[in-house]
């Protein structure tokens, strides 16, 4: 303010003292308008000025919010998930919070002779002499008789139109014909391989889908989420860390003519943790999305089991013994067990520091698992905000 200006905001101050100096009677009337005025419409004004100012607030923080929820959604229905800093070569079909309900998955057994494309035949002859090379000098196994997706789509229920999933099952034709036919996918050059997985619900090439996969986080009694190091011996993703447990869905798994995912889920947390649900504790395991693995050309469902419900029965330290003491039946195929802390900015921090060596779709089943699972969505967010650096060392 100008010394003009307090000059003659001084003169004014001056005249009104001189007013009510002058007129005692004027003063004290003002003086009783004044205090009624300030209890009476003055408190409402107040009030009124308040809330004005808290709905701006409100409105500016769900602005925010909406920019960046929609900053964290980029690109998670298109060809790469993205969530904040994390981002990966996964197509997410569809993903529910609250976990698909009972029924979800309809699906169909087919016998498809299923001819191998022309195009594809004599790179596939030479990829199966390879692998099959490999079969018999015991670096890989046939296993249990698999299951594959031909076809693929979304539809919703009569009744509450909840989503669904009708699939299209095939016998898979072998562990040695589904790394072949992998092995081709991966050798074609970029262009070819983006047009098949641009909507891998109708551009995938049923030639190339082989297995139907289910990825389960594990969230231990004892508030862990469960990170695999796998073995060197290990087929596929050897060295690489994985998020929980990974199964291909088998024959076996289908019940009453139609597949089970949660018998498979049940059956990898066995094998692969020792962890062996009763009939009353699969519940804990919910499904929540369905995905597509672009670098391997393999659907999978994911999910979760929260085993913070049953007290000290499943914490990390059963766990870690069960693998230790090899209890569990696929424990070989685990180098190292590691628990982490299930809080937002320890998982995303564990994520971002060890990018190269998480596989794709675990970075998707450990964000699954917490957007699912973990008490505060916001936190989640904030851990994965691009803006905010929360990379931690290996110490």
């Amino acid at each position: 303010m100008s010394v003009s200006q307090l000059q003659t905001l001084s003169e004014f101050t001056s005249s009104l003292a001189a007013i009510f100096k002058t007129y005692p009677i004027l003063s004290l009337l003002l003086s009783i308008l004044y205090f009624i005025f300030s209890y009476t419409f003055g408190v409402h004004i107040k009030e009124w000025v308040k809330e004005r100012r808290k709905k701006s607030i409100e409105q500016k923080e769900k602005i925010k919010l909406l920019a960046n929820a929609k900053k964290l959604r980029k690109n998670q229905s298109g060809k790469k998930f993205s969530f904040g800093k994390v981002s990966t070569s996964v197509h997410v079909l569809d993903y529910n919070q609250q976990g698909y309900s009972k029924g979800f998955l309809i699906s169909e057994l087919v016998n498809i002779n299923e001819i191998i494309p022309a195009e594809y035949q004599e790179q596939f002859n030479r990829k199966f002499k390879i692998w099959e090379s490999k079969k018999n000098n015991g670096e890989i196994f046939e296993g249990a008789k698999k299951v594959s997706v031909k076809k693929i789509q979304i539809d919703r229920s009569p009744i509450g139109e909840e989503k669904r999933f009708r699939v299209e099952l095939d016998n898979s034709k072998g562990y040695v014909h589904q790394r072949a036919a992998t092995s081709v996918f991966l050798d074609l050059d970029d262009n070819m391989r983006s047009n098949i997985i641009s909507e891998p619900h109708s551009t995938m090439e049923p030639f190339f889908s082989n297995s139907f996969g289910i990825l389960i986080g594990i969230i231990t009694g004892d508030d862990q989420l469960v990170f695999v190091k796998r073995g060197s011996s290990t087929a596929v993703n050897e060295n690489k860390i994985i998020c929980g447990a990974v199964e291909g869905m088998i024959d076996k798994d289908i019940v009453n003519g139609k597949l089970n995912p949660i018998v498979a889920a049940s059956r990898a947390l066995s094998e692969e943790f020792g962890i062996n649900l009763d009939n009353e504790e699969l519940s804990s395991i919910k499904i929540v999305s369905c995905i597509f693995n672009c670098d391997y050309h393999e659907w999978n469902l994911v999910g979760y089991v929260d085993l913070r419900r049953f007290g000290k029965k499943y914490i990390s330290s059963v766990i870690f013994d069960y693998n230790s003491t090899a209890k569990a039946h696929d424990s070989w195929e685990v180098n190292e067990l590691m628990f982490l802390d299930f809080e937002p900015k320890v998982i995303a921090g564990y994520l971002l520091s060890h990018e190269n060596e998480v596989v794709n779709y675990s970075k998707v089943t450990a964000i699954f698992t917490l957007l699912s699972a973990y008490e505060n969505r916001t936190e989640v967010a904030k851990a994965f905000d691009a803006d905010i650096d929360l990379t931690i060392s290996d110490s």
